[in-house]
């Protein structure tokens, strides 16, 4: 893992932090997010965006839309450990 592989985003919720040498591209993560969003399962219309690097069949790049507020629901749904938010007691998604 390089320090290139690790991002976070924070806006309204708490910081959503993002580990891509662990993503495996499961998309999880976007279906999670966009049914959120949108009420339905849809990864262009989520506000993580997982992407394949052109380099490596097995490396991906994660990135956050505009539209993400930092829920966390990309990082509780998250089976390998790529995303991750620190939470406070009481803390519920929405």
């Amino acid at each position: 893992m390089c320090a290139s592989d690790i991002t976070s985003i924070h806006r309204k919720g708490m910081p959503v932090t993002a580990d891509a040498s662990k993503c495996t591209g499961c998309l999880i993560c976007e279906l999670r997010c966009s049914l959120r969003f949108e009420k339905a399962f849809n990864p262009a219309r989520a506000a993580i965006v997982i992407r394949r690097q052109t380099d490596s069949p097995v490396e991906y790049t994660i990135s956050f839309t505009e539209k993400c507020d930092s829920c966390g629901i990309c990082a509780s749904y998250c089976p390998y450990g790529a995303l991750s938010q620190e939470k406070r007691e009481g803390t519920a998604f929405e």
